[in-house]
């Protein structure tokens, strides 16, 4: 079942939607920054003991190219399709590695004009 995503901007609305289930169940969505150039933020916690290898917050924070947002609501549902996609294949090119220690927990998907390309 997919979990119930409350965002206001329809671009981020549908893109969140397309990538919610690559992200942990207890995963929170959140649109953040300005009104006029809003960003996507996913967020979690892994388990573990505080302060230990493990328990970790993770983020990825997904920066929309105003250009992208203009143009989205202009697109017909399959091209607005292939955007969501492009999204997601880029999304699950980040790597969440749980087990180093020092891994980057907070990671940055800049979504660009490239994604509107037929």
């Amino acid at each position: 079942m997919m979990r119930p995503v409350h965002l206001r901007h329809a671009v981020l609305y549908d893109v969140a939607n397309c990538l919610i289930d690559l992200f942990p169940s207890g995963a929170d969505v959140a649109e953040i920054g300005l009104d006029a150039t809003p960003s996507l933020f996913v967020s979690w916690r892994t388990g573990g003991v505080a302060n230990h290898p493990g328990n970790i917050a993770w983020g990825v924070h997904y920066r929309f190219d105003a250009r992208v947002l203009r143009a989205y609501p202009q697109l017909s549902g399959d091209a607005r399709e292939r955007v969501c996609e492009r999204v997601r294949e880029m999304s699950r090119l980040l790597d969440f590695n749980y087990a180093d220690p020092l891994a980057s927990s907070l990671l940055v998907v800049d979504v660009d004009e490239a994604v509107l390309a037929a």
